[in-house]
Order: structure tokens, then C-alpha cells, then sequence
């Protein structure tokens, strides 16, 4: 977070994506940590988010549910006074209606499409959208965003035309007399990538948890892994030439080795697709994933490694000096990391240091 605030200037607002589980990180410990950095509020995707960083971690900071709202929610959103983002336009008339009676006003964020095609407001439903709000002035416009979708890539045209939409909205709703207190777009590529597309609140996701969105923002910030995920060797055995190992079998020994067992598989969010693709690190050497990832377990190769030893550790994740940078594994995988870090951060013991 202080790395990411160093790009910004001061008065811009932070509201950080601690969605899905803190992208695996874990909610609660991430919130509480962020809070402490002075940021706006929080972007989540579910009201049972907002809840319990409300009523667990009695945090009391705006929660913004980015991704829109169910119309089931409505209640909790109210009584609790989170902000729903509109990303359809049956959202705000919902919305209008639930709080047609109300005196105290609902905070809403409006989210237009620019581009992306997934959530947001389309150019036609504007103006519709802007004549509900005139009408029901309990809800209180407080932000109008949008989302980029490869802000990594600055020169793209894809995200210069997406700015460029933005702009436009941002401008038909100066026109109609509206003056939200925030504007944003900029995620963690934009934050990184996109000076221009700052505005006055930023998104950042990725980022925070020390993933590049992009290689190239290894030049322009120094990131460090939050999350490292580590196991221990369970069983080593050796194997002569020819011999098969594991499901398929995947891998034949096409000369005498030694392997590992580690006790961590598909089941633990480590993908089957890492099969004789990933790798590790092992007493500081950097060793491969051979043969079929098991629901349960991993082989790796340690014919390398001298004076090895049962219980000794091992990094499949991230690591102090990025041992295993999320970004490549992912590569290797055929993902991103987001996924690595979702996956990963959903059944593994958690051991959170300052």
C-alpha cells in the first residue's frame, strides 16, 4: 500500500479491493491492516463481506460493493448504510423504490461501461439513469466510475478509447448539474501505468497483495510477495531409468533420479495444470515439478540436492526474495496470479507476520 501511495498525490482517496477473501489473503487480517494505512473505505463484491468486516472486525469505514448488488441485499445495504455501485439499471429503480420512503439518503456509486462490456451502465441508459436520481433525491450520487481492462498497456487503444468514453460521461453529468465526490477507473495497472487516470480515487487489487499486473511495473514500483506458500518434503525416493511416476503416467525417469514428495495438491489450490510445468525451491535451489499434480501431492526433482533430509521446506509460492514469483508460475499454469492466490489462500493453514 505505502509503495502504491508513493505514484499518487495526497488527496487521492484509496479504496482498496479486498474482494474474495482478500484475493486468498484472508478479509479480516488484510482490512485490519489497511485501516491502519488511512485508506477511504473498502471495494468488495458481497454484502456477507461488508458484514463482517461491520460486525467481526468492527470496522466502520464505507464498504463499496463494486460489482453491483442482489436485489435480496437491499435490506442489509440499507440498514447499514453500504454503497452499492448501480452497474444495471434495474439496480438503481430497485433501489429507488426500497428507499422511496426514507429521509436519510443512500450513497451510490454509478458504474458506466466504457469498453469492457461486463458491468456497467450502457451510453443509452444515461440518461434514464440521471432522471431516476433527479427524481429520487434519497440516493446521493458519491461516485461515478468505470473499469479498464488492460490498463497495464497504456498505449493500447482499447484503453485510450476507454478514457476517452469516460471523459464523455464524466461530462454529460457535469451537464445535467451532478458534482459526485468521486471519480474513478484507475485498478492497479492504472495506478501504476496510468498517471492521468488517477482522477481522485483509485482501486488498487493486485498490487496490494505484491503481483505486477504487468512486467514492465518491475521499473516504475518495487513490489514484495504478501503471501508465500510453504510445505515441507514428506518422502523422498529414488527411481532408475525408465521407471514411470505418477498419474498417466506423465513423466518416465529417463535417467536414475531422486524425488520428493510434498503433501500438497489440486485439492490445496495448487493446479493439476502445473503438472511437469511448475517448480519450487529447495534449500535455495530452484527445482521442477515432475509428473501428474495429485489431489493430495507433488513430486519435484531433487537429484540436484545434496544433504537433503525429510521435513525440510519447501517454497511453492512467493518466498522473502520472490523465490517463486507468482507471475511466472501463473504463466506456466496458463492463468494469472489472481487465480494462484484465490485457490491457494482457501484451505492452507494462514500464519500472518508483521
Amino acid at each position: 500500500m505505502r509503495a502504491l501511495k508513493s505514484l499518487l498525490s495526497p488527496e487521492v482517496a484509496l479504496l482498496p479491493i479486498i474482494k474474495s477473501d482478500a484475493y486468498g489473503h484472508g478479509l479480516l487480517p488484510v482490512a485490519r491492516i489497511l485501516a491502519e494505512e488511512g485508506v477511504y473505505g473498502f471495494g468488495l463484491s458481497e454484502v456477507s463481506e461488508a458484514l463482517r468486516l461491520k460486525e467481526e472486525a468492527g470496522l466502520n469505514l464505507p464498504m463499496v460493493l463494486i460489482s453491483g448488488f442482489e436485489r435480496h441485499w437491499l435490506p442489509e445495504i440499507v440498514h447499514h448504510q453500504f454503497i452499492p455501485v448501480i452497474t444495471d439499471l434495474w439496480q438503481l429503480e430497485a433501489l429507488a423504490s426500497y428507499t422511496a420512503s426514507r429521509e436519510s439518503p443512500c450513497s451510490i456509486h454509478l458504474k458506466v461501461n466504457t469498453g469492457m462490456n461486463r458491468f456497467g451502465l450502457q451510453e443509452e441508459e444515461f440518461e434514464e439513469a440521471l432522471r431516476l436520481l433527479l427524481e429520487n433525491p434519497q440516493l446521493r450520487l458519491e461516485g461515478l466510475m468505470s473499469h479498464l481492462c488492460c490498463s497495464e498497456r497504456p498505449e493500447d487503444p482499447v484503453t485510450k478509447e476507454q478514457l476517452i468514453r469516460f471523459e464523455n460521461f464524466k461530462k454529460r453529468l457535469k451537464k445535467r448539474g451532478f458534482k459526485p465526490k468521486f471519480f474513478h477507473v484507475a485498478n492497479s495497472g492504472g495506478i501504476i501505468f496510468l498517471p492521468q487516470a488517477h482522477y481522485n480515487m483509485v482501486r488498487p487489487g493486485i498490487a496490494l497483495y505484491g503481483s505486477y499486473p504487468a512486467p514492465e511495473g518491475e521499473e516504475k514500483i518495487k513490489l514484495a510477495p504478501v503471501m508465500t506458500f510453504y510445505s515441507r518434503i514428506l518422502s523422498i525416493k529414488k527411481i532408475k531409468a525408465g521407471e514411470y511416476l505418477g498419474y498417466g503416467p506423465l513423466f518416465k525417469a529417463e535417467r536414475p533420479m531422486k524425488i520428493a514428495l510434498v503433501p500438497v495438491g489440486y485439492e490445496d489450490g495448487y493446479l493439476r495444470a502445473l503438472s511437469n510445468k511448475g517448480f519450487a525451491v529447495v534449500m535455495g535451489q530452484r527445482v521442477p515439478v515432475i509428473g501428474a499434480v495429485s489431489m493430495k501431492c507433488l513430486f519435484l526433482d531433487v537429484t540436484a540436492i545434496e544433504g537433503l533430509s525429510l521435513q525440510e521446506k519447501v517454497i511453492l509460492l512467493g518466498g522473502p526474495r520472490r523465490e517463486v514469483p507468482a507471475e511466472e508460475l501463473a504463466e506456466r499454469a496458463g492463468t494469472i496470479s489472481y487465480e494462484l492466490f484465490c485457490l491457494i489462500g482457501q484451505r492452507a493453514l494462514r500464519v500472518y507476520k508483521e
